[in-house]
């Protein structure tokens, strides 16, 4: 089985049996070796939040526009997440909005936008 990859949505079921898709973030080296990968929930549910990422529908594959919901950031088993991708990843910019939504999550003071170089 290819490992599951960071910055891909997959088809996955979360406890209680709710099928949603969810963005892999943990690292490849982990993907590969450990039994469960890092995920973030996503729904088509478009509430604003400083810790949410919103996408447009089709990007990362996704059916319907969405929002990383990135204060519900989890471990899931492997065998409860589907092996096929829903798309090609998400851009490098789009994982950094993910990863400062995280941040965010855990009370870490981050800006919305990265700073620009000038």
């Amino acid at each position: 089985m290819t490992p599951l990859a960071r910055g891909r949505f997959y088809w996955a079921r979360l406890p209680g049996d709710k099928r949603r898709p969810v963005l892999v973030v943990s690292p490849e080296t982990r993907n590969a070796l450990a039994s469960d990968v890092i995920v973030v929930p996503v729904s088509s549910v478009l509430h604003e939040g400083p810790w949410h990422v919103r996408l447009s529908k089709s990007e990362g594959g996704l059916p319907r526009a969405s929002v990383v919901k990135c204060e519900q950031i989890t471990t899931l088993r492997k065998d409860r997440i589907l092996p096929e991708p829903l798309g090609p990843p998400l851009t490098r910019r789009r994982m950094s909005a993910v990863e400062r939504g995280v941040l965010r999550a855990i009370g870490v003071p981050v800006p919305l936008e990265p700073e620009q170089d000038g």
